[in-house]
């Protein structure tokens, strides 16, 4: 079984129904479509992991015009948010930059006065990137978009009546699913059980309540179910990408978790990231890496230097260009070499028309 078939992805409505927004100043902003996509998880015979990616985001709350701006700071003109009200545990948000040179970049806000947010800038990685990095800045009258963002709790449930738990629960990481979000800081999974006794999602190792753990938009989820786990399936709904999505990467050979992050199926030879080291090596290429849960690891692709064609490691030169990536699954990204700045984001055009 390949990591498409372990569940069940529709995109209903993406290109039809639309949402019509309007700014915190009570201007109209363009047609944003919507949509839902449907992950199902058979029932299980043996332990089994997927990786998914959630690329539809809530509705913009506020869309505002940036007035000025620091390395990590945005002020708006006005007075449009409730001192604090952006950065409280447990309720997260995200500015995305809808216009400009960091077009796509989404940062969360780690605090907000009535006027100003601040940003994580390390985009939830070990490198900061300011917002005015020369050559490469955010300027004034760019549009930011404030979105809500997801907690374990919020995406997967609590076990209360108004927010069931989707994934099963038990008073052991090893009878419970667990579920794993890639720490960009430590380059390491943080893996996650709700406890039923405790009555909270934590920790596999301590028994601290992570409801409130962010699940940032950008991060691939891993989902570990034992055997015997019944059939579920995870409904999300929000808005379709209407601008290509910018990932932080630093390289150095480090992997970072994330995913195609648009809700449509693309063939390898449709990713063409800015920046994408080809080579006839894999030891000297930037690679692609899905989990294959018929083998319990990584399938490693690569596109070659000489004709353009994607190989996978352990495959010889046989053509995999057209290698289906499933809308909404999860993957990794390994970039060789350090980068840094505007190079260290990988964006791909939209693979569809609005």
């Amino acid at each position: 079984m390949n990591v498409s078939s372990l569940f069940r992805h529709t995109l209903s409505g993406a290109a039809l129904a639309v949402l019509m927004g309007a700014t915190a100043l009570g201007q109209t902003v363009t047609t944003v479509p919507v949509g839902a996509m449907t992950y199902t998880f058979p029932a299980t015979t043996q332990v089994t992991t997927t990786y998914i990616s959630i690329p539809l985001t809530n509705p913009a709350v506020y869309t505002l015009p940036v007035a000025s701006l620091t390395a990590n700071t945005i002020t708006f003109s006005g007075t449009p948010f409730p001192s604090g009200g952006l950065a409280q545990t447990g309720s997260p948000f995200f500015a995305r930059i809808a216009t400009g040179a960091q077009a796509g970049r989404t940062m969360l806000i780690t605090a907000n006065t009535t006027s100003t947010i601040t940003v994580d800038s390390t985009d939830n990685s070990s490198q900061t990137t300011g917002l005015d990095t020369s050559g490469w800045a955010v300027a004034a009258g760019d549009r930011i978009e404030i979105i809500v963002g997801d907690t374990l709790a919020s995406l997967l449930g609590d076990n209360t009546g108004s927010n069931p738990l989707l994934f099963i629960g038990s008073t052991s990481p090893f009878a419970a699913d667990t579920v794993g979000l890639y720490n960009k800081t430590t380059g390491k999974t943080d893996n996650y059980y709700f406890n039923t006794t405790s009555g909270y999602w934590r920790p596999l190792a301590t028994n601290v309540n992570s409801n409130s753990v962010i699940i940032r938009p950008e991060v691939a989820i891993n989902i570990t179910r034992q055997s015997g786990m019944p059939q579920v399936s995870l409904i999300i709904t929000g808005d379709v990408p209407y601008l290509p999505y910018l990932t932080k990467v630093t390289g150095g050979s480090t992997s970072v978790f994330s995913g195609f992050r648009y809700p449509v199926d693309v063939k390898l030879n449709a990713l063409a990231y800015n920046g994408w080291i080809k080579s006839n090596s894999v030891f000297s290429a930037d690679t692609v890496n899905v989990y294959n849960p018929q083998t319990g690891k990584f399938d490693v692709y690569f596109q070659r230097l000489d004709n353009g064609l994607w190989n996978k490691v352990g495959a010889g030169t046989n053509d995999q260009s057209n290698v289906t990536i499933v809308g909404g699954v999860g993957f990794s990204i390994t970039k060789t070499g350090t980068v840094s700045g505007s190079a260290s984001y990988l964006y791909n055009s939209l693979p569809y028309t609005l």
